[in-house]
Order: structure tokens, then C-alpha cells, then sequence
């Protein structure tokens, strides 16, 4: 779950982050014009991707936008090194190696913003900001929600995924979701997946992310429904909190206790170990609170969404006093067919 919040961000487009000296030479101006007949679109939304997310490691970028490792690092090396539209660091660990996380790049902060007509300045990109998050007590949290979505991300992707199980339509990180909800609640991620209904047409479930570090007593971490029952009672939607937990003991101690005081909001929990032999659209969630003798595939969950939802209903507010709206979860070219007809928030 997420840690103590430390504040409203302090640009609408960036959370907090540590500050760190900047390494290296001083950035010259991108050769814009050079930027601008190498990049190819599916660099341009991996920018637009690193700003929203923070930050992304290898792997994931991987299974979001490449399905192979290889090429994924053929590219990214281009980009942060020739390019230079990227940065790049690997954290310390204590056994073994972290894999290259990923950050927006000065040259690429200088292409999102001619994309806006703006300035860097007015963008709101300082190198030590975007690198900070290398030394922030919350890069695991961060890197965790980016594991669930670069999952949720592979699992639909056209050339992988099952065509029955659908695919990832909307994903907003915590950023969007505290621009849009933070005075009721603070999700982690909200996302919405889509796949074809076998009586015709397609269904949609919308979900909000609680990524937990195990970090929290579990009596925090169900104080904090009562912010997405407020939110349900505000705008009259009925959506699903997703709880993905380290352990199936946490799980279990987790359901015992909702059992005991059950929420006013469908809840449904995962645990890495029941995805070991399928996908996080497959029959991992298991429902809080309710009568079930299996656990569900993720668009069985739409089962227990009411009103219209959040995706058309807030798309316009995710957009209102930014820059720029979420990029689309997918890289061009890589949705679904069945989510054509949904439009990105």
C-alpha cells in the first residue's frame, strides 16, 4: 500500500521526489529536429509513458511495448544513449541485481514540450527530480504498481494474450488518480478492461489498484475503503478495489477480517503466487466478503461495477488543467480489437 502521503505533487504533471545531484555534463539542447525523424511513435508514447509512471524498469517496458527483451534493450539503449531522450539507474540491492529503471530524459522532456508549445520550465522537468525517485523510500511501491500494469499490459497484447480474456483499455497511475480523486481518495492505479461478451458485443471492468508492500497493519489498509465508499456515494459508481497482496497468508488474514466487517465496495485480492500458470485477467481474484467457491477472471468482476463508470465520466477531468491526458496503455499499434471502440481517458 501506498506509504504516508507526502503532499499534493509539486507540479500537476510530477509527484514529489527526492533531489539528487545531477551526474554527468551539463544537458546541451536536443537537436529537435534530428529527435524528430528517429523517433518513431511508439518512442513517443514510451515519453509520454515515463512521465505519467515515473518510472519504468526494462522488463516491463519489455512485456509493455516490445514482448522481447531483446529488442525492448536494442531500443532502449539507442534511446538513452544516442538519444538521449531517456535516463536510466539501477538501484542497490543486497543479493543479486536490480534490472535498469527507466526515467524521462532531458532530451525527451524537451520533445514533450515542443509537442505542448511550451518550455521545459513550463513543462515542470528538473533531471534531478526525475532521477530522485532512485533515492525515494517509495520506488519499491512505484515499481510494484508498474509490475501489475506491465502484466495486465502483456496479458493483452494482441500477439500473447488469450482473445477471450480481452485486454487493458485505460490505465492511470496514481498521478491521474490523484488528480482526480485525491480529495476523496488516493488509488494506486485505476484501469479498465475490456474483452468480447459471448452473447455479443463486449464487456467492461473498471478497478481501482491498492498495491501492498506489506509494509502497513491491515487495519490501515482497510481504513482506507472508507475513502471508495465515499467516492461511490459521490458519484453514484460502484467500482471494484483490487488488492494485491505479497503473501497468501496475508491474503487470507485479509479476508478474515473483511469477513468480520464487510466493505461497502466490492473488493477482490491477488497474490503472486496464484499467477505462477496464468495471466492477471485469469481466475486470480478472489472476492471479499461475498459468497464464492472460485476465484474470478478479471472481467467476471464487471458483475459488481454499477453506474456509468469512470472512464468516459472523468475523462475530460483527467485532461482539465494539464498538460497532457494519460497516454493510452498500450503502445501504438498494440491494442486490442475489442477495445477499439472504448475511448482512452
Amino acid at each position: 500500500m501506498t506509504p504516508p502521503n507526502p503532499g499534493p505533487p509539486a507540479h500537476p504533471d510530477y509527484l514529489p521526489a527526492i533531489h539528487v545531484r545531477e551526474a554527468g555534463p551539463t544537458v546541451r539542447r536536443a537537436p529537435l529536429a534530428e529527435l524528430s525523424a528517429r523517433l518513431t511513435p511508439r518512442d513517443r508514447w514510451l515519453l509520454h509513458a515515463l512521465r505519467e509512471n515515473q518510472t519504468l524498469t526494462g522488463p516491463q517496458i519489455a512485456r509493455i511495448a516490445f514482448g522481447h527483451s531483446r529488442l525492448a534493450n536494442k531500443r532502449l539503449a539507442i534511446l538513452t544513449n544516442s538519444l538521449r531522450v531517456i535516463d536510466r539507474f539501477r538501484p542497490l540491492r543486497t543479493t543479486g541485481s536490480a534490472p535498469e529503471h527507466y526515467v524521462l530524459g532531458a532530451h525527451g522532456a524537451q520533445v514533450l514540450a515542443a509537442e505542448a508549445d511550451i518550455t521545459i520550465k513550463q513543462l515542470g522537468y528538473h533531471r534531478s527530480r526525475a532521477l530522485g525517485i532512485a533515492h525515494s523510500p517509495r520506488l519499491n511501491h512505484t515499481v510494484g504498481v508498474g509490475e501489475v500494469y506491465s502484466h495486465l499490459a502483456a496479458a493483452s497484447r494482441s500477439d500473447i494474450g488469450a482473445a477471450s480474456d480481452g485486454g487493458l483499455v485505460a490505465w492511470w497511475s496514481e498521478l491521474t488518480c490523484y488528480h482526480l480523486y485525491g480529495d476523496l481518495t488516493r488509488p494506486d492505479a485505476f484501469g479498465c478492461w475490456q474483452a468480447p461478451d459471448p452473447r455479443g458485443g463486449v464487456r467492461s471492468v473498471e478497478f481501482f489498484l491498492e498495491y501492498d508492500t506489506g509494509s502497513e497493519s491491515l487495519q490501515k489498509v482497510i481504513g482506507k475503503l472508507d475513502g471508495y465508499a465515499r467516492l461511490a456515494q459521490v458519484t453514484g459508481v460502484q467500482t471494484p478495489v483490487l488488492f494485491w497482496l505479497q503473501s497468501p497468508n496475508r491474503e487470507r488474514n485479509l479476508h478474515r477480517a473483511l469477513a468480520l466487517d464487510p466493505p461497502a465496495v466490492p473488493v477482490a485480492t491477488a497474490t503472486p503466487a496464484v499467477c505462477e500458470r496464468t495471466t492477471l485477467a485469469g481466475p486470480v481474484w478472489e472476492l471479499a466478503a461475498r459468497r464464492t467457491n472460485r476465484r474470478l477472471h478479471l472481467i467476471e468482476l464487471s458483475a459488481y461495477c454499477t453506474g456509468a463508470g469512470h472512464t468516459e465520466a472523468d475523462a475530460t477531468g483527467a485532461r482539465t488543467g494539464r498538460l497532457f491526458a494519460p497516454p493510452s496503455p498500450l503502445p501504438p499499434g498494440h491494442s486490442r480489437t475489442a477495445a477499439a471502440g472504448l475511448r482512452h481517458g
